[in-house]
């Protein structure tokens, strides 16, 4: 059996912008843009009443994420 989800990662190329279509459209709490140079990504999580949605964006040119956004666009 599953249990309670805890957050879902999208990855997006503008992480100002997904963070203010949910912010401005939905009314979410949005954190402050954390960079994450370990793991080569920019993070930010959306608060909604049910789970947590994690925006993740490349940081810099090596990171795992932006070949991914350029294979699926």
């Amino acid at each position: 059996m599953i249990g309670r989800l805890n957050h879902v990662a999208i990855a997006v190329t503008d992480i100002a912008a997904g963070s203010a279509l949910y912010r401005d459209m939905l009314g979410a709490k949005v954190s402050a843009p954390v960079d994450q140079p370990d793991h080569g990504v920019t993070t930010v999580f959306i608060e909604l009443p049910n789970t947590k949605v994690e925006l993740i964006s490349p940081l810099g040119e090596k990171s795992p994420i932006q070949g991914f956004l350029e294979r699926n666009p």
